[in-house]
């Protein structure tokens, strides 16, 4: 290496490590950053406030917060004194997203989001309620503006087990009945016209008259074949409020007074932020501490539910003038809080009124070497790029391999997909199921019980096999890119179980990296930005053109990094990512629908078909225990009753399950629906089974939206029936002798499915300025006929589409031609799929030219000789 290269590594990490010193010093050294760390000068006395953590709530239009917490520290000491975490929180005023109904009051607490009150401006309440000032807070489960289209005998389904149901349309289309249910109990009814607005109210606690219910009817229709009404406002608090009073405990936290002006708290006994724990703090909220010699925490909240959160960095206002985000005050960039490990940081160099100036706006990554989970494998190299972990390469001697191994280097990112050392069981013939279509299956266990045979499919081919011993790995390698035979997927063995009855098998330790690597290079364009640098030691960009920070926009920077603007004359804005919790970390609980009293039941937690183990599984309210090395526990109910079962671990989305618990000798009719998706003008089978052995049982009337259907279940336990609008309906089976049983279905529209494959680029390397032609194939896999616009994308721009209308099970052939002019490699994204293809200089005039009257010299030579 030279010593200009030495120079720019340099350079960079001179550049990176002032970044984040001027992140700290920007912001006071009493709030700004999310993380605390004692290395770096900031207070013993440190607030997070919702303008410096995205946990709190937070209105960016106002510029106003409701939650702040304050930590007074001691030097050199470990523990948080008593009544030295400080919590207050106020309620704010928010419109409700139907703008027609104004606005009301939340409040946020314990990092979450509250309803504290109905203002003057509610238009559906009588009178200003304000629940906060009795001590209640109850949860906003709903607030929409989406258009909904709801026909005869169908339901709006609500949450808490309420659902507004679709009795009947008058004659003239002039109004609709309506009939709220709870549980399957009616609880309220109302006639309502167009552009009027339901209202259901009830008691919370010590409030009287609480709307906890709103439904905006826009229209409503009567047709000679259909009745159909039309919403489009949707507003629902929580009827189990949470009660606030002054002594009241929630986690480490006392309530020390409680008014309509708000709530405070602060800790009960001393807090000891011992290395690598996670204590809980109050409600969702926690401190995670580093599992380092030096003092190292920040707050966390859990995000385990299915659902998109928004991770956002400390907010640029007329209070923090911030222009420098790292992993410190911007929790979307990656960081390891045990090693100190971020790479990521985006300066804005030049602020010019609401613009952002060419190349004023810098983004850099550098790669680090991490632990793996599995602390036996040592460490990997990895880099944060547009706030994603990546694989960036292994040093020497990792995981088999001998030598060192650097993507980066060859200008290629790795997705991180799995790097955990959770505990998993599978028996012989189950399968461990991976990322991106990938499953290992544990085929067979030798006849000494010291080893494993493994076989790798990929979407149900098999690709590898391999013996595995207890206590060694199970590695694959590929290529990437132009890296060879690097591992991508690593299994370590800790048991191998061999008895007369089960084979078992106990992994302890995962990793993979996604095979569909990024290529980038110098030049290529994400967003907004520009990679301008790019080698081994890291990755710069800038923007290429100016950026206007607008009122009310959603600028894209590149890739999921956003900048958010607040609609206001005062110029607010902070960057974000959101982050989804995606239903593969599910856990799934196995068990009948319906128990009996006095009755010992299995319970079975999985989660993507592997056992669980360590899963705590609570009924109701009250835990029954935890899931042992199979993943499954027993349960003897004592008490008759519906009840929610809860499954949950740390790093999984808690499962739920509902059931029933009879009396002995009472048996339930329990009901279910095939096929599981179901569409408008669909012919279902309706089965009805008993609850004990699940029998069929024929002779039920089954009720389908409230509607009897004419033929009763037949010796099978099946009725059928023709579904004729979409919409979500209760079932219900009724029979002497049972209790009666019911099952909610969703009914789906006939809609066109557009679905693509095959990708192809032709060639795969053009000069620059020579046209490649690109193809895909487009199916319709719905129901109807249906017109869809394809876009073709190149490097994220849109750059060219088509507009194409297939039948159903119709394909057709779509193809593009298209042209760069500057060197590079240029992603080509068309239907979600996507390939790169290189655009190399293009040869010069002159040597072309050259070449061609140096042949013609050697021709007339070759011609006079022969004269």
């Amino acid at each position: 290496m030279g010593i200009k290269s030495y120079i720019k590594i340099l350079c960079l990490f001179l550049a990176f490590g002032l970044l984040c010193l001027s992140a700290a010093a920007q912001a006071s050294d009493a709030t700004g950053n999310r993380i605390w760390d004692e290395k770096a000068n900031e207070s013993l006395t440190y607030t997070w406030t919702p303008q410096t953590y995205s946990g709190f709530y937070y209105d960016l239009d106002t510029g106003e917060g409701s939650e702040n917490l304050t930590v007074q520290l001691s030097k050199g000491s470990r523990t948080i004194g008593k009544k030295n975490l400080q919590y207050e929180t106020v309620p704010i005023k928010t419109d409700f997203e139907y703008g027609n109904w104004g606005s009301y009051d939340v409040i946020g607490f314990m990092a979450e989001r509250y309803f504290a009150g109905y203002t003057a401006n509610s238009s559906f309440a009588d009178k200003e309620i304000s629940v906060i000032s009795d001590g209640q807070l109850s949860k906003v489960l709903i607030d929409s503006d989406d258009r909904k289209s709801l026909y005869t005998g169908s339901s709006l389904v609500l949450d808490e087990g309420y659902s507004l149901n679709m009795v009947e349309v008058d004659i003239n289309g002039n109004s609709v009945w309506v009939q709220l249910e709870k549980d399957g109990n009616i609880v309220d009814e109302a006639f309502l016209s167009s552009n009027s607005d339901y209202v259901y109210k009830a008691d919370l606690g010590d409030t009287e008259d609480v709307p906890i219910i709103a439904v905006h009817f826009s229209q409503i229709f009567s047709g000679r074949e259909t009745n159909a009404v039309f919403v489009n406002g949707i507003f629902q608090i929580s009827d189990q409020y949470v009660k606030v009073q002054n002594g009241d405990d929630f986690g480490e936290m006392e309530v020390s007074s409680t008014s309509s002006s708000g709530i405070k708290m602060s800790n009960s006994d001393a807090i000891s932020l011992s290395k690598g724990d996670t204590i809980d703090i109050m409600g969702k909220l926690s401190f995670v501490v580093a599992d380092a010699n030096e003092l190292r925490f920040a707050p966390i909240v859990e995000t385990s539910e299915p659902g998109t959160y928004e991770l956002r960095g400390t907010v640029h206002d007329d209070k923090f003038d911030t222009m420098v985000w790292t992993p410190f005050n911007f929790e979307g960039f990656y960081y390891n809080i045990d090693e100190n490990i971020s790479t990521e940081s985006l300066v804005i160099e030049k602020l010019d009124g609401r613009t952002i100036d060419d190349e004023a706006l810098v983004y850099s990554t550098k790669p680090e070497n991490v632990k793996f989970e599995h602390e036996g494998w040592g460490s990997y190299e990895v880099v944060g790029f547009m706030a994603e972990k990546y694989f960036a390469g292994y040093p020497e001697n990792t995981l088999g391999n001998s030598k060192g191994i650097s993507v980066l280097s060859d200008s290629v990112l790795a997705k991180v997909l799995i790097d955990d050392n959770d505990k998993k069981s599978l028996f012989t013939g189950s399968s461990l199921a991976l990322e991106n279509g990938y499953s290992l299956k544990a085929t067979e266990v030798d006849v000494n019980g010291k080893n494993v045979l493994f076989e790798l499919y990929k979407n149900g081919k098999l690709l590898d096999s391999g013996i595995v011993s207890q206590g060694g790995d199970y590695i694959y390698e590929t290529d990437i890119g132009g890296a060879e035979n690097v591992p991508m997927i690593a299994v370590h063995v800790s048991t191998v179980f061999r008895s007369t009855e089960t084979d078992a098998v106990f992994v302890e330790g995962i990793y993979q990296i996604s095979d569909d690597y990024l290529e980038i290079s110098g030049g290529d364009s994400f967003g907004e930005m520009k990679i301008t640098s790019i080698s081994d030691s890291g990755i710069t960009m800038k923007n290429e053109d100016s950026i206007s920070l607008s009122k009310d926009e959603v600028v894209d920077l590149m890739g999921n990094v956003k900048f958010k603007v607040a609609d206001s004359s005062v110029l607010r804005f902070y960057p974000f990512v959101e982050t989804e919790t995606a239903a593969g970390d599910q856990l799934d609980i196995e068990m009948p629908d319906a128990l009996v009293v006095g009755k010992q039941t299995e319970i079975l937690v999985t989660a993507r078909n592997v056992s669980v183990v360590g899963a705590e599984v609570s009924v109701g309210n009250k835990s029954i225990g935890t899931t042992g090395d199979s993943g499954n526990l027993t349960f003897t109910p004592s008490n008759e009753g519906s009840f929610t079962v809860t499954a949950s671990r740390e790093g999984y989305v808690s499962g739920t399950k509902d059931v029933d618990v009879l009396a002995q000798g009472v048996l339930k009719l329990l009901v279910s629906v095939s096929p599981e998706t179901v569409r408008e003008g669909d012919q279902i089978d309706i089965k009805v089974t008993d609850s004990e052995e699940n029998k069929p049982v024929s002779g039920a009337d089954v009720f389908f939206g409230g509607q009897i259907i004419d033929a009763q279940t037949d010796a099978k336990g099946i009725t059928s029936y023709l579904v004729t609008s979409p919409g979500t309906y209760v079932i219900n089976a009724t029979k002497t002798g049972y209790e009666e049983g019911e099952t909610q279905v969703e009914v789906a529209e006939k809609v066109a499915q557009f679905a693509f494959s095959d990708l192809t680029i032709q060639p795969a390397s053009v000069e620059a300025g020579t046209a490649v032609n690109i193809k895909v194939n487009a199916v319709n896999n719905g129901d109807v006929t249906g017109n869809s616009t394809v876009e073709l994308l190149v490097n994220n721009e849109s750059v060219d589409s088509q507009n194409i209308t297939l039948n159903p099970g119709e394909n057709k052939s779509i193809e593009f031609s298209h042209t760069e002019g500057e060197p590079g490699t240029y992603t080509v994204e068309v239907g979600g799929l996507d390939k790169s293809y290189e655009v190399t200089k293009k040869s010069p005039f002159f040597s072309g030219m050259a070449t061609l009257g140096i042949l013609a010299i050697a021709f007339v030579i070759l011609r006079k000789k022969r004269n």
